[in-house]
């Protein structure tokens, strides 16, 4: 038996017809424009500050390759805030508006409707990322010495990109599983940072005050995992000798590096199991 005849409604056809609908209704959506426009206004402002200082001052650079350790920095966190915040608002008010059901009504399974949100999910993860390095990469460019002869596309780019495009699958899989559980942006939007914030952060200060020996295992915890990879130095080899080197003449020990593989495994980890258990959950509810 053929797989197509197996699973009709997920046949191969369908998957460029889902990714199709989801975008036409992303794109529609204020408050996707809205949250993916505050995005790029903030990457703008702060790429540009460096780019523009660097111009100004002598005592700054701000230039390929030397600007992928900015761009993959600590602020990466917002991508999976402000993406998160695109995914919880874009599918809770399938729900509220009824336009879910309507889906079904025009003829989309229920089955087709919920793979056609994890299509979502990786579609605003790769609009977000893309906005993030195009901003990044241009105000990079007027301060780079193309004639120095540096690769300044290293592949090392490419892999912190790839692992923070997982990253966010992790904490945009907690989006999508509370909006599925919620099925209104309020609530969802309360449970998905109350999750981040005291989950995260208030109840494992107290165990750990309680239990020091846990206190390792919280960094296994979803969003604190997403921080794990968010380093630039984790995949690239200069910026490591640069970060020894400079630690080195501060007369300080170097800083221990964490694995990217292993948490750029446990991010895909996380991300598998909040989709598994979004997919349980809406089996069992109707639209």
């Amino acid at each position: 038996m053929s797989h197509e005849h197996s699973y009709p409604a997920l046949g191969p056809k369908i998957w460029a017809v889902l990714l199709r609908n989801e975008w036409f209704k992303a794109r529609h959506r204020l408050a996707f424009v809205v949250t993916l426009g505050m995005y790029v206004f903030i990457n703008t402002m702060t790429h540009g500050q460096s780019a523009y200082d660097a111009l100004q001052r002598e005592d700054r650079e701000f230039g390929l390759p030397d600007a992928w350790s900015a761009m993959f920095g600590g602020d990466s966190i917002l991508l999976l805030i402000f993406a998160s915040i695109a995914i919880i608002m874009l599918t809770s008010s399938e729900f509220t508006w009824r336009t879910s059901r309507q889906n079904v009504i025009d003829g989309v399974g229920k089955m087709q409707w919920f793979w056609g949100k994890v299509i979502l999910l990786v579609l605003v993860g790769i609009v977000f990322l893309a906005s993030k390095l195009v901003v990044g990469v241009a105000a990079a460019m007027i301060g780079t010495d193309f004639s120095a002869g540096e690769q300044i596309f290293p592949l090392s780019a490419f892999a912190a990109s790839g692992a923070l495009l997982i990253a966010y699958l992790n904490a945009g899989g907690l989006a999508l599983l509370v909006s599925l559980s919620a099925r209104a942006a309020g609530p969802a939007m309360a449970l998905w940072f109350f999750w981040i914030t005291m989950g995260e952060q208030l109840l494992p200060a107290i165990l750990g005050r309680i239990a020091p020996s846990l206190q390792p295992a919280f960094a296994y915890l979803p969003f604190a995992a997403t921080q794990q990879v968010l380093g630039f130095a984790l995949f690239d080899e200069r910026r490591r000798e640069q970060i020894i080197a400079g630690a080195a003449e501060a007369g300080q020990a170097a800083p221990d590096f964490a694995d990217p593989m292993l948490w750029t495994a446990v991010n895909a980890g996380w991300a598998i199991l909040f989709l598994t258990v979004a997919y349980l959950i809406f089996r069992k509810r109707d639209l």
